[in-house]
């Protein structure tokens, strides 16, 4: 018996939140900061995740392997996120599909809009990532990204309240004092 509508079996875009390579990746568990989308980009406050409004990133939500509608209801499974205090897995390094906020085009270097989803980065953009495919606004491409580290942090609550990292001290003497001479007489 032939499958009366293919669409319910396949479709060309993965979901967002799907890994979409079987290259190694690195995944972290956070706790969610607020409510958060599959295939969002996240950034750490206060030690949770919430949505990014920029870059860099921490890294990207994943999708997880149930939904919360219980009769299977599209809209419902459309519209699935995780909710603040929910723990999530949360993509690091390696290849996932995307939420997208303009038209994309393989190649091009990544970055994050205000809304947490992703977009060609400019020549001033933070590049977060690379698309491994071309996508339509409003749909979903493949993101290759990596661990990044900046001298922004991606926790906005490091340092002393003001986005930026604490600084390490200078001298790295672990008895404290500052020696001027190293060598042994």
């Amino acid at each position: 018996m032939p499958i009366s509508d293919p669409t319910l079996y396949s479709n060309t875009d993965i979901g967002p939140g799907r890994i979409a390579t079987l290259e190694p990746y690195r995944v972290n568990v956070e706790t969610a900061g607020a409510d958060i989308k599959f295939g969002q980009a996240v950034v750490l406050k206060g030690g949770k995740a919430v949505p990014a409004t920029k870059a860099p990133i921490y890294g990207i939500a994943l999708n997880r392997d149930w939904t919360s509608s219980e009769d299977f209801i599209q809209k419902e499974m459309d519209e699935d996120h995780y909710s603040e205090g929910q723990a999530f897995d949360v993509l690091r390094d390696g290849t996932v599909s995307v939420n997208i906020s303009d038209d994309v085009n393989r190649g091009e270097n990544a970055t994050v809009d205000a809304d947490g989803n992703f977009k060609a980065a400019g020549t001033s953009d933070t590049v977060v990532g690379v698309f491994l495919s071309s996508g339509n606004k409003g749909g979903t491409a493949r993101l290759q990204t990596r661990i990044q580290f900046s001298h922004d942090n991606a926790d906005n609550d490091a340092g002393a309240g003001n986005g930026n990292p604490a600084k390490q001290p200078s001298n790295n003497n672990p008895s404290g004092t500052n020696p001027t001479n190293t060598k042994n007489n």
